[in-house]
This record gives structure tokens, sequence and C-alpha cells, in this order.
């Protein structure tokens, strides 16, 4: 009879660890389907014409003809978002994610942090970055308005005396 009983509470305890970690709260960022977020694509340094913060780790890079770039950096760093110059350090005339190419910004330190990937966006894959990480406001969908249903119909029942 313990044997059982000790067998249910082992039982009972995987299924338990089992089903909380499968409920467990993972805070997953709805991606594109079509986007690479692994990309190797490399930026000409001076066709470089602008760059927005998107968070710690991530830039958005302006290119040649407004053609945008989402830029992951290795590792976050709190300044890239206060800093108001961008530098590069790279071997040649291009920024890409291999070759320890880095980004360099910062006040009189200098921080720099090497890139680990490059995609080119299109804009449909620019528009669902601006507004996952809340740059711009997603456009409102209309209100389809009430439905209109069939009701029930109501079946009068005699009085009760």
């Amino acid at each position: 009879m313990i044997k059982d009983d000790l067998k249910q509470y082992v039982i009972l305890l995987f299924l338990t660890i089992i089903l909380s970690s499968c409920a467990a709260d993972n805070p997953v960022r709805r991606e594109s389907v079509d986007m690479d977020f692994n990309g190797t694509d490399c930026i000409s340094i001076r066709t470089i014409r602008d760059y927005t913060a998107l968070d710690n780790r991530t830039l958005l890079i302006e290119g040649p003809g407004k053609q945008n770039y989402y830029v992951r950096l290795v590792m976050p760093s709190f300044g890239i978002r206060s800093s108001f110059q961008l530098g590069v350090k790279s071997r040649d005339d291009y920024l890409c994610p291999y070759g320890g190419d880095q980004i360099v910004f910062g006040g009189l330190d200098h921080e720099r942090v090497s890139v680990r990937s490059i995609t080119r966006l299109n804009a449909e894959q620019l528009k669902d970055l601006l507004i996952r990480y809340g740059k711009i406001e997603p456009e409102e969908q209309p209100d389809p308005g009430p439905v209109e249903l069939d009701g029930a119909e109501v079946e009068e029942l005699g009085e009760v005396t």
C-alpha cells in the first residue's frame, strides 16, 4: 500500500513538473516568418546614412536609397540608446557580421560591440520591426460592427398559482 502511494506521488510530481514547464510564461516576440534574424548581409560603411537603436542589442541602420538593415549585436550595451554618434571598426570598407567588425559608440571610453548579424529588410519587415519595438503604432483595424444573430424564440409559460 505504501509503495502504491509513493508511486502515485512520484507520477503526480512528474506530471506537475511537465505541465508547469509547458505553461511557463515565456515572453516570445512575434517574428516574421520570412525574416532571417541570422542574416549575413554587409553594408558599405560609406553609404550608412542614419541609425536607430531599437533596444540595447539591436540597431536599424539606413543605407543607400533608404535601404534598411536590421543589425543585432553580440552582447547588449546600455550606452547605445543614448549615444549621439555611431562609428564602425572594420578591416575593409564594409560592415559585416563576420571578420571581427564592431560598432563603436559612447562618450570618452568608446565602447565597442561586435556584430552578430545583419539582415536587409523590405518595407513590410521594416514596418513589422518598428511596430514590435514600439517605434510606430500599429494601424487600427476597422471595427466589423455587431454581428447579426438569429435569436432564440421565447416561450411564454403559463402562470404559476
